[in-house]
């Protein structure tokens, strides 16, 4: 059968590029998993000559490893077919007839896309990892390192920059959460589902599953086949790590602006005629990598809306190109940033000049009349925002106060000592001992909790990345199982 020019030219062609470039290790991973379930198949067991059949059948899917795809031919319409011609021209139909025993591309296509997904999710788990990793130690150089926040794009008040970048870790530790619950709703295994209905063979569907390292296959074969929910799942998490830390991009990128932030001369370009520059390239791309990483999903979430549940091709070949660009997009813009912040550096001195010219320790003064004199707040509030107004029309900042301006004004006497403690930035961070407060000794707290949670999802990782690892590699390997 010959397939129509537009047929094979938009759909097949690209499809079977596809699959031999990016899915074909997982696809002889599947079909070697079925095969060893046919094996146990009592018309297998009970018939010596079947079950030598099936021997050279996982022999000549062995030789396949390590060998890529010939090109598609005329009547060839995917590298599932393209598989079953090369071990027919070895083996001859009867044994490859072994491989189709209770297979449909449905199952077995789902399998695949499912493997590929669960790689990928492993990819992003590590690289939340080493960015974490990368926040904490650069948290640890800053427990007292004051940072001007801000709200409204205006000045708001003095933290510190470890409390800040313990405020991002909180980001991806709640983004990791969301991509391990991901790998959770992954972890079942479509194979043995067949077209939609399963197969009349006794097929062993949690051996083939344990086979391919999945906990447990899909327990509904019409929903192993049908449902796209664990490609959303993928989308959104990876849609929720590009939202999160294009904002934390966005800061550095303006830190870097102004000076506050000093990238590594690796990570930075000069100008092509303005010798000054120091140009965070690095930033930039990985902004526009978190960018592309929202609009490829999107590609997939079009692709899924209203179509019948029983529809195969929206949400099966169609899409995965756009999965795996979303998410080569996001690894590019996690491993661009994880750089960025391994080998950046925040500058206290340009931090701490920024801070001594701004009005943001306003609340401290308010609080520490509320404190020492009576005043109610509302009235501090008033007298404060006086005082504000007063050193602006001097042209001065508020720490440059005195404490007759401050009488001048109707407000109480503090001592000199209280209104200086009062007015300087490191003391306002002092003072917030409350809980998730930015005092030093409150940071470091932190810093230790989140360092302990850290190692954690660390020997959770290392824990199922390595149970896969050993699943796998079990499978791959002729003539050998994990017990």
């Amino acid at each position: 059968m010959r397939f129509s020019a537009a047929y094979v030219d938009n759909v097949l062609a690209p499809d079977y590029r596809f699959t031999a470039k990016h899915l074909y290790t997982e696809l002889l991973d599947s079909m070697t998993a079925h095969v060893k379930t046919v094996g146990r198949l009592p018309a297998v067991t009970d018939d010596p000559e079947a079950g030598a059949a099936v021997e050279r059948l996982l022999g000549a899917l062995a030789d396949l490893r390590g060998t890529e795809l010939p090109p598609q031919e005329d009547d060839i319409p995917d590298a599932y077919f393209a598989v079953n011609r090369l071990l027919e021209d070895k083996l001859g139909a009867e044994d490859v007839s072994w491989l189709r025993t209770g297979l449909s591309r449905n199952d077995l296509d789902m399998t695949v896309y499912k493997l590929a997904a669960r790689r990928r999710n492993l990819e992003l788990q590590q690289s939340l990892l080493d960015l974490r990793s990368a926040v904490q130690q650069q948290a640890g150089r800053h427990t007292d390192t004051v940072l001007i926040a801000e709200t409204h794009h205006q000045p708001g008040q003095p933290t510190s920059v470890a409390h800040y970048l313990l405020g991002i870790d909180g980001l991806l530790a709640r983004d990791l959460a969301r991509v391990r619950a991901a790998y959770g709703r992954l972890d079942s295994c479509p194979l043995g589902a067949a077209a939609l209905a399963g197969s009349s063979h006794p097929l062993d569907r949690h051996y083939t599953a344990a086979l391919l390292g999945f906990s447990e296959p899909v327990a509904n074969t019409l929903d192993a086949v049908s449902a796209s929910d664990w490609q959303t799942d993928a989308v959104q998490s990876a849609a929720s790590v590009a939202l999160n830390m294009s904002r934390f991009t966005h800061d550095l990128l303006r830190w870097a602006s102004d000076g506050s932030y000093r990238l590594g001369d690796g990570l930075v370009q000069g100008s092509s005629i303005m010798p000054q520059k120091r140009n965070p390239v690095s930033l930039e791309h990985a902004r526009t990598r978190f960018s592309r990483v929202l609009g490829s999903g999107q590609q997939v979430m079009f692709s899924g809306h209203n179509i019948p549940y029983t529809d195969l091709n929206d949400f099966g070949p169609d899409i995965q190109g756009a999965l795996r660009q979303q998410h080569s997009q996001l690894q590019a813009g996690l491993e661009l940033l994880t750089a960025c912040v391994e080998d950046g550096e925040f500058d206290r001195g340009v931090l701490q000049d920024a801070a001594s010219r701004t009005d943001t320790t306003a609340t401290e003064l308010a609080d520490e009349l509320v404190r020492s004199h009576g005043v109610s707040f509302q009235e501090a509030h008033a007298l404060v925002a006086a005082a504000v107004a007063h050193c602006r029309s001097r042209g001065v900042a508020l720490p440059e106060l005195n404490a007759e301006d401050l009488v001048a004004l109707g407000g109480p006497t503090l001592t000199e000592a209280q209104l200086r403690e009062a007015l300087d930035p490191a003391s306002f961070i002092a003072r917030r001992k409350g809980y998730g407060g930015p005092a030093p000794e409150v940071v470091v707290a932190q810093l230790n909790s989140a360092q302990t949670e850290l190692n954690a999802r660390k020997e959770d990782f290392s824990h199922i990345s390595s149970t896969l690892t050993r699943a796998l590699h079990a499978l791959r390997v002729p003539g050998k199982e994990e017990k």
